[in-house]
């Protein structure tokens, strides 16, 4: 049996989140493992914010200002 997994988009990113145990949920975003949480809200949560995370990171770098 596979286990329980739900993917959605924060930007431009996809965050994947993986149920691999009753109470241990592994967090992806764009393919990349990121962090493993015990409830399935804290994970989505932390995705939602290493997303944007990821995106500030870009636009900081990219020399954007305004």
């Amino acid at each position: 049996m596979n286990p329980p997994r739900a993917s959605f988009s924060v930007r431009a990113h996809v965050v994947g989140i993986e149920q691999i145990e009753k109470n241990r949920y592994v967090v992806t975003v764009d393919g990349q493992r990121f962090a493993s949480f015990c409830s399935e809200s804290r994970a989505r949560a932390a995705g939602r914010h290493e997303a944007r995370r990821l995106d500030f990171v870009a636009h900081e770098g990219s020399g954007s200002r305004r």
